[in-house]
């Protein structure tokens, strides 16, 4: 049957009661009047030059005559190109506002059909807003049975407001492309082939269902035949079955639902010909399918009709309007399952289904899962269904979870007072009750302080709990669980296992399944983004070996990466506040609908069917039933050690490292047993333990510490002398530059025998800062030569230093290995080479990152200081067999120094060639002489400053007596560069510390010494 056999019919335009949008059109350029030649204006200069003729008889006169044509035919011409100009200036200005005008018409068309679409959703479109979008369920009553059957050309909003004779813009009140709509009310009839009848019918039957409330409708199909399960998919809707009671109204009156009935009428199956059956009550919606426009039911007055050529046309019963073509909006079977699982997933979450008003508010733990007695220790049986528990009810009654099943991860999302936590809890608390600590063990990871996980951290299947305060942790947990999938991947291996329950492992040798529940899991990816890969790898891995992640976000759209939804199946949201939240965990929005006010709704999704439930509330006597259930259980293997202490004692560590049989498990790479020197103890999560930390000078080379203030540096340098002492000549140095100078010359002597040695410079960066210039460089020099040729002398280097920059820097390149301790900022830190995840400002003193770990430095016992093979200060004392010259700028203070000097036998003469003004008097408790008398048992001593005894203006025999010639100098309070101008010579002097009274003396022939005046 073609078209043209149905009367002809225009459906009523349905569309919102906005205020249409209305353009001005541009109004046509006006011909322009066409002009004439100025027969007058021509003529009047002839008249005139005429005239002029007759009054002066001049021939010239009549050349004027000639201007006047000439002048009109200008003007007519001029006239004519300026109307020609602006003739085209206009129709320009015209086009320029008539294509505007276009493509405004063409914008506001665009708005109105995407208005019209989002409207009235038809089709696939369907399947894009699945879930709580605001229509659903809220459309206004006059509008709830107004369903889009295809697109076509419809009247348009727009209005151009234009001459009464410009009928340019008549298309624009015509809208191409848009959502037919009609009044299901008033029955709708589809005549074509079966399958393009039911895909048609699928779409207008699901628009009904998102736009009727689940309590106001009900869904009913009439098959062709009793075993045609084409219209199944409808008693999967949330809305009332047909033999559900209608609810009461007040006053005892009772709310009729809409019925909506399908019904089909095939010529093929031999059904009653003509429009009649299957009527469904006053005020239903009937949709009747047939291959003839007979056998539909008189009821329906839009027809859809699919001609032989293909194309489709909407046409009017009655025959009141004319028909329109359309393109039907089509709807798979496959597709319709899925937008009905959406509808009821969200009617159950928002309350609209009729099946939720048995489902509680508040539901106890001992309601769904009861602890009764006390389990025996050895009481495990490893039932595969061993993880599955009851955790709330739902609208099925029981609500369980199998983690092994249907896991093995789970992801969990709610936002803040969703009742997240409280799920997790009673989750937590449901496999203890379950699993004895050999089956199950447990891994608590809260960021959130510890404020998730403290009411149960004492079940005895805890095996440890990690919280964001605690620096490093995030790294310190994963590498725990790396080394216990290796350890278990070992056990498999040695059994010949395939997996945790094959029947081979038997059950003493079988690992119990690890459950890692993680709360907050966006901010632990925060603080460390390198762990999303790490978690993928072991949501990859864990499952044959019987580890499970329970992960939980506040914001599951930000973490959840397809490498981690791919293995968590087992997917759980209560309420979230975006609909992309909702989507990442469970494909659809549902869970954004949730009502704030029923903390622990939520929905689960297994990967076969979305439920929703309430979650148990559970409580501490709860928990405490489960821990007095395992009492009597030993205790798990853990595969998480505890942290490393604060403190630490040396001797605890010592007894770790003799336990070691032959030093093989410790953390000193290829370092024979006896060699090495034990600072600390080292955390190993990588391999589940924590070892010695030694230091093999033979093989680490020396070492760099790097440490703010109080961070333990001084401790470890007096671990390293207490552990080296033994073995090792440890020569110490640090604030005293004196000491350090003359050792580390010492050392540096190339003729020196060698001798195992320990070098330990503290706060290497002062040191060189109070060496000044010239003896800074050199000090640093001769430590450069230590650590570049010490070690084929047997010396070995350990520096100090607050931060790897400036002279320290130098150094580096000759140290063998490093060790950071704690850094007042990041980037030292990382300059250092240490990570940036152990990097925390509030590190406890001691705490140390070395060879890649972490470390904890011991604390030695007090004990005796070593003695400093270096040599001392000399105290200078006058004699009389030689004369000694004080070169110094501080005279003023030497001879106070001098005068100070009591009980000495000697007798001094004090010469001051400089202080001749002043009258020579005898020192206080010393003989005086004057100049020219000599006493063989008198030590002279001549005080000058350096300019007077550099100038030459003192003669020998004339200023200064005659045995001063071969005199010792003394130099005191002067610079290097004046030492060698005094004694003439390129010897750099050793360094002089701040001590009053230190000065340098030289005697030809020989190296000069410090001394110290008069012992001052």
């Amino acid at each position: 049957m073609s078209p043209s056999d149905v009367t002809p019919s225009a459906t009523t335009s349905h569309r919102p009661a906005t205020t249409p949008a209305r353009l001005r059109a541009p109004s046509p350029p006006a011909e322009p009047p066409t002009g004439s030649l100025p027969i007058l204006a021509s003529l009047a200069p002839v008249v005139g030059s005429v005239a002029l003729f007759a009054i002066t008889g001049s021939p010239v006169t009549l050349v004027f005559a000639a201007l006047g044509p000439l002048i009109a035919v200008a003007g007519y011409i001029d006239a004519r190109w300026t109307r020609r100009r602006r003739g085209r200036r206009a129709r320009a200005a015209y086009d320029a506002a008539a294509l505007e005008l276009e493509q405004d018409i063409a914008r506001a068309h665009a708005e109105e059909r995407e208005e019209l679409r989002a409207l009235h959703p038809a089709g696939r479109l369907l399947e894009v807003i699945d879930g709580p979008d605001r229509a659903r369920w809220r459309v206004p009553e006059a509008r709830r049975t107004l369903v889009c059957v295809g697109r076509g050309e419809t009247r348009s909003a727009v209005r151009v407001d234009a001459g009464a004779d410009d009928d340019r813009w008549e298309w624009a009140a015509r809208l191409s492309e848009a959502p037919v709509v009609v009044d299901a009310v008033e029955g709708i009839g589809i005549v074509g082939g079966k399958v393009f009848a039911r895909a048609v019918a699928r779409s207008i039957l699901l628009q009904l269902a998102r736009q009727l409330p689940p309590q106001a409708a009900q869904f009913s199909g009439e098959p062709a035949a009793p075993d045609d399960r084409t219209w199944a998919f409808l008693e999967g809707l949330p809305h009332r079955a047909v033999s559900d009671p209608a609810d009461p109204m007040p006053g005892g009156r009772t709310a009729e639902p809409t019925l909506v009935s399908v019904v089909e009428r095939w010529e093929a199956v031999g059904s009653a010909a003509g429009r009649s059956g299957g009527r469904p009550p006053i005020g239903g919606v009937l949709v009747a399918l047939s291959d003839t426009v007979e056998l539909i039911p008189t009821r329906c007055r839009h027809l859809l009709v699919l001609d032989t050529d293909g194309q489709t046309v909407l046409a009017d019963g009655t025959g009141a309007s004319s028909s329109v073509p359309v393109s039907p909006t089509l709807l798979a079977e496959a597709e319709a399952e899925h937008v009905v699982g959406a509808l009821t997933a969200a009617a159950l979450t928002t309350g609209e289904s009729p099946t939720l008003s048995s489902l509680p508010t508040d539901v106890a733990f001992a309601q769904v899962h009861p602890v009764r007695g006390r389990r025996p220790p050895a009481g495990s049986d490893w039932r595969p269904d061993a993880l599955r528990v009851a955790i709330g009810t739902g609208v099925e009654g029981v609500q369980l979870l199998d983690l092994g099943a249907d896991g093995p991860h789970a992801l969990v999302g709610g936002t803040t007072g969703s009742g997240k936590s409280e799920l997790l809890i009673t989750w937590i608390t449901a496999l203890a009750a379950q699993c004895s600590p050999q089956e199950l063990s447990l891994l608590l990871v809260d960021c959130k302080g510890g404020a998730s996980f403290q009411a149960v951290e004492t079940l005895p299947h805890v095996v440890g709990m990690v919280t964001d305060l605690e620096p490093g942790a995030a790294d310190r947990v994963v590498s725990s669980l790396r080394a216990e999938l290796r350890h278990r991947e070992r056990v498999l291996a040695a059994h010949g296992a395939r997996h945790l329950l094959d029947p081979v492992l038997l059950p003493e040798h079988r690992p119990a399944r690890l459950v890692v529940v993680v709360d907050e899991f966006q901010a632990l990816l925060d603080a460390s983004p390198h762990l999303h890969q790490v978690f993928a790898d072991l949501a990859a891995r864990g499952r044959s070996l019987g580890l499970h992640l329970i992960l939980c976000s506040q914001r599951p759209a930000a973490v959840a990466a397809d490498a981690i939804l791919a293995n968590c199946t087992l997917r759980l949201s209560l309420r979230v506040t975006s609909r992309p939240d909702s989507a990442a965990i469970l494909g659809v929005p549902d869970a954004a609908a949730i009502p704030a006010g029923t903390p622990g709704r939520c929905i689960v999704w297994n990967g076969d069917r979305r439920l929703v439930f309430q979650s148990a509330v559970t409580t501490s006597d709860d928990i405490l039933a489960v821990r007095e259930r395992w009492r009597d259980a030993p205790a798990p293997r853990r595969p998480w050690l505890d942290p490393l202490p604060a403190r630490l004692a040396l001797s605890a560590v010592s007894a770790i490292e003799a336990g070691r049989a032959g030093g093989s498990e410790r953390t000193g790479v290829d370092c024979p047993p006896g060699e090495g020197i034990v600072f600390g103890l080292a955390d190993l999560p990588e391999e589940q333990a924590q070892r010695p930390a030694v230091w093999c000078p033979e093989h680490d080379g020396s070492l760099l510490v790097l440490g703010t203030g109080r961070s333990g540096r001084t401790t470890l340098l007096d671990t390293l002398e207490v552990g080296a002492r033994d073995r090792f000549r440890v020569e110490r140095v640090g604030q005293d530059a004196e000491q350090a100078w003359d050792t580390v010359m010492a050392l540096s002597d190339p003729l020196r025998p060698t001798e195992r040695t320990l070098l330990l410079v503290d706060d290497v960066e002062s040191l060189l800062a109070t060496a000044g210039d010239e003896h800074g460089a050199a000090l640093r020099d001769a430590l450069l030569g230590l650590l570049r040729d010490g070690g084929r002398r047997g010396i070995s280097v350990v520096l100090v230093a607050s931060r790897l920059g400036g002279v320290v820097h130098r150094f580096s390149a000759q140290l063998g290995s490093t060790l950071v301790l704690r850094l007042a900022d990041r980037q030292d830190h990382l300059v250092a080479g240490a990570p940036a995840s152990c990097f925390d400002p509030r590190r406890p003193a001691g705490r140390a990152h070395w060879q890649d770990s972490e470390v904890q430095i011991a604390l030695a016992p007090p004990s005796p200081t070593s003695p400093s093979s270096a040599p001392g200060v000399h105290r200078w004392r006058p004699s009389p067999a030689r004369a000694t010259v004080i070169v110094t700028r501080a005279t003023g203070a030497v001879r106070a120094m001098l005068q100070r000097s009591t009980g000495t036998e000697r007798r001094v003469r004090l010469i001051e060639p400089a202080a001749h003004l002043f009258p020579s008097a005898p020192l206080a408790g010393v003989a005086g002489i004057e100049s020219d008398v000599l006493e063989d048992d008198a030590a002279i001593v001549v005080l000058v400053d350096p300019e007077t005894w550099l100038s030459g203006r003192l003669v020998v025999g004339r200023d200064l007596p005659p045995s001063t010639a071969g005199a010792d100098l003394v130099v005191h309070s002067c610079s290097a560069a004046d030492f060698r101008q005094v004694t003439r010579s390129r010897e750099l002097p050793p360094l002089l510390g701040y001590a009053s009274g230190r000065a340098w003396w030289w005697r030809a022939g020989q190296e000069a010494m410090r001394v110290d005046l008069l012992g001052s």
